[in-house]
C-alpha cells in the first residue's frame, strides 16, 4: 500500500485529496487544524498549526512514526486568502498569508522532507500567478509567487524526488469565499484538483501542471 502525506488535509482541495487517495487504496496521513473536520474519512490525522514550527516538528515526526519514514505522495494543500487593497493590508494580515501560502510550505519541507525517499512525489498546490495579479488580491498573489520560486528552487536542490507545483486557477473552495469577487464560470471543484494531483503521480509528471 503506498503512503500519502497531506499538509492541510481538512481544506478544500485538502479534503478532496483525503477522499481521492483513500478510496484509491492509498493509506492517508493527514496534518490539519482542524482534525474533527476528518472524522467521517478514512484517514490517520494529527492535528498542527502549520505557521508554528514547533508543531510542523511535531508533526513530521509524528507521520515519520506512522509511515516509517516512507511517504511516496508529499502534498502541500495548506491556504489563506485576502481580498484587500495592498496599502490596507495589515503587517500581520500579510504575515498570516505568507505564513500559510510559503511559510509554512518551507517548514513542511525542512522538518519532512527526509519522510520522501528517491523516486518520491512532492506536490505542492500553488496558483496560476497570471490570472491572480488582481486589485484587493495583492498579499495572495505576491505570496504564491513566492511559492513559484520555492518550488522552482526546490525541484533543482531534490532531483532524486519529483516536485510538482500544481497551478490552479480559482477553486470552488470555502477559501474563494474571501476573494472580492464572485467566483467565475469554470471554476474547478476540489475533486478536480485532487484527480490531477494523483494523475501527476501515476504518470511521473514533474514541474509545473497548469489547470
Amino acid at each position: 500500500m503506498q503512503t500519502a502525506l497531506i499538509w492541510g488535509a481538512a481544506g478544500g482541495i485538502g479534503r478532496a485529496l483525503v477522499d481521492t487517495l483513500s478510496k484509491n487504496g492509498w493509506r492517508v496521513l493527514g496534518i490539519a487544524r482542524d482534525v474533527a473536520a476528518l472524522s467521517d474519512v478514512d484517514v490517520e490525522a494529527y492535528s498542527a498549526e502549520l505557521s508554528r514550527e514547533a508543531d510542523v516538528a511535531a508533526a513530521a515526526l509524528w507521520a515519520a512514526q506512522q509511515s516509517e519514514g516512507a511517504v511516496n505522495l508529499w502534498v502541500y494543500a495548506v491556504g489563506d486568502m485576502i481580498g484587500k487593497p495592498l496599502a490596507d493590508t495589515t503587517a500581520g494580515e500579510w504575515e498570516r498569508i505568507f505564513g500559510a501560502n510559503v511559510t509554512g510550505a518551507h517548514l513542511a519541507v525542512t522538518h519532512s522532507l527526509p519522510l520522501v525517499p528517491a523516486g518520491g512525489h512532492l506536490v505542492f498546490i500553488g496558483a496560476y500567478v497570471d490570472r491572480i495579479m488582481l486589485p484587493k488580491l495583492g498579499a495572495y498573489a505576491a505570496s504564491k509567487a513566492a511559492l513559484d520560486a520555492y518550488v522552482t528552487v526546490l525541484a533543482k536542490e531534490v532531483r532524486d524526488r519529483r516536485v510538482t507545483n500544481v497551478r490552479v486557477g480559482a477553486v470552488d473552495t470555502p477559501l474563494w469565499c474571501k476573494a472580492p469577487f464572485r467566483l467565475p464560470k469554470g471554476a474547478h471543484t476540489p475533486g478536480d484538483v485532487a484527480a490531477a494531483v494523483l494523475r501527476a503521480y501515476a504518470e511521473g509528471h514533474k514541474g509545473y501542471l497548469d489547470l
